[in-house]
């Protein structure tokens, strides 16, 4: 299907303040639900296939336009609305169904965070996360939003919420002592999260008249980003934590699933009933890690998720990194339970210029349809586009089939305030 095409498909007119709800037949409207081991969507067999795009919500790549938003010390900026559009109508060239976005939840700790400080909401941080999802709707995407992360980075974590109630803890002084255990087993500490969930769940957005509890495009919320205890990949979260936090998110929206956010499938979490998805990040990627994971979830016939892997799939020398990646992708279609995985991580360009692509420093930074990408960097967006559309759509497509061009900007096909 012709990109063009798929935009109109996705296309509803609305205004802010106002649901665009067309009519009680639109597929956006129906939330995906888990039966068993299998996701569904609108009765039909639904797999959560994407890309990780962190800074939906709040960015540290680029220098904001001037005389917008900018905290210096970390870097920190809003991004365009334009850059938000653009990334949806890429996922939507890639064959992907949803993105794993962490800025739209965790979002605490400094100045242009939703919660600056405990207690405290800047409501103007609201205003790209209501953008990001009512263009992820318009563009017939869901969402994954973690609620917090393990590390202390610029848009925040857990550690926070520990210095806000008197832990002085950092992550570059403090990452293995034990007190950063508090997070999970503190009850000031616990209530202070659960506090900022609610802030977050209970947001109206602007643009569709629905809080983020109600609106379907989220189909889901983790626990977190990589979570553990104070000794790297230790998965030391505690199963009653887990158990509180996944049971106050169907609390207070009781149609979303839960992901648990442990880096890595703890086998004393398999019992905890609230979970619906577990997951597992691969740096490199690896098919015995994959295999152990699909098992582990097999056996109490729940889901299971890839939430970010390796892409590039080889060093700076250019030598092999982990397993064949085909091979890896070719285990998540054939086997029941696994729903789906979402690559890390998507950027585009620095909209309004669109000369100009964002640029990250991790070594997975994903451009498409840049003309300075490798061909070998080409074939292997080819050979992720493939894995996305026999995932979400059930065909295949050729090895050589070309990448569907996206235009800059993209339209976002609305009426905008």
């Amino acid at each position: 299907m012709k990109p063009t095409i798929l935009l109109l498909a996705a296309a509803v007119l609305a205004t802010p303040g106002h649901s665009p709800r067309s009519s009680c037949r639109d597929i956006r409207d129906a939330h995906v639900i888990r039966q068993g081991s299998s996701l569904l969507l609108a009765g039909k067999s639904w797999r959560a296939v994407g890309a990780n795009v962190y800074w939906l919500g709040l960015d540290e790549n680029v220098l904001p336009p001037p005389g917008e938003p900018y905290y210096v010390p970390l870097k920190a900026s809003y991004p365009t609305r334009g850059r938000i559009t653009e990334i949806m109508a890429i996922v939507k060239a890639l064959g992907g169904t949803m993105i794993r976005a962490h800025t739209l939840g965790v979002s605490t700790g400094n100045p242009l965070s939703v919660m600056p400080s405990l207690g405290v909401v800047n409501q103007q941080a609201f205003e790209s996360i209501d953008w990001a999802v009512y263009q992820a709707r318009q563009y017939g995407l869901r969402l994954m939003v973690p609620l917090t992360d393990n590390y202390d980075y610029y848009h925040g974590g857990k550690y926070d919420f520990l210095r806000w109630n008197g832990w002085n803890l950092t992550q570059s002084v403090d990452a293995n002592n034990l007190l950063v255990q508090q997070f999970y087993t503190n009850h000031t500490v616990v209530e202070s999260f659960k506090g900022y969930i609610h802030t977050l769940l209970t947001h109206v957005n602007r643009y569709t008249g629905l809080s983020y509890a109600e609106d379907p495009t989220i189909f889901a919320y983790e626990t977190g980003n990589e979570l553990s205890g104070p000794v790297w990949g230790d998965m030391d979260v505690p199963a009653d934590w887990l158990r509180d936090i996944s049971s106050y998110v169907k609390e207070l929206a009781p149609r979303k699933l839960v992901v648990d956010g442990t880096y890595g499938v703890n086998r004393t979490h398999l019992g905890v009933e609230e979970v619906d998805v577990f997951s597992d990040h691969y740096y490199p990627i690896s098919l015995s890690k994959l295999k152990e994971d699909l098992a582990l979830v097999a056996g109490v016939n729940k889901t299971y998720f890839a939430g970010e892997y390796d892409w590039v799939g080889q060093t700076s020398s250019g030598a092999s990194n982990g397993d064949s990646l085909s091979e890896w992708y070719s285990v998540i279609e054939q086997t029941p339970g696994a729903v789906g995985d979402a690559f890390w991580s998507l950027f585009g360009h620095n909209v309004p210029d669109c000369s100009t692509f964002v640029n990250h420093i991790d070594g997975f930074t994903l451009q498409y349809n840049n003309p300075a990408n490798s061909a070998y960097t080409d074939s292997r967006i080819e050979l992720i586009r493939q894995h996305l559309v026999k995932m979400s759509e059930g065909v295949s497509i050729s090895a050589d089939a070309a990448l569907p061009a996206v235009t800059c900007p993209a339209s976002t096909m609305v009426s905008t305030p």
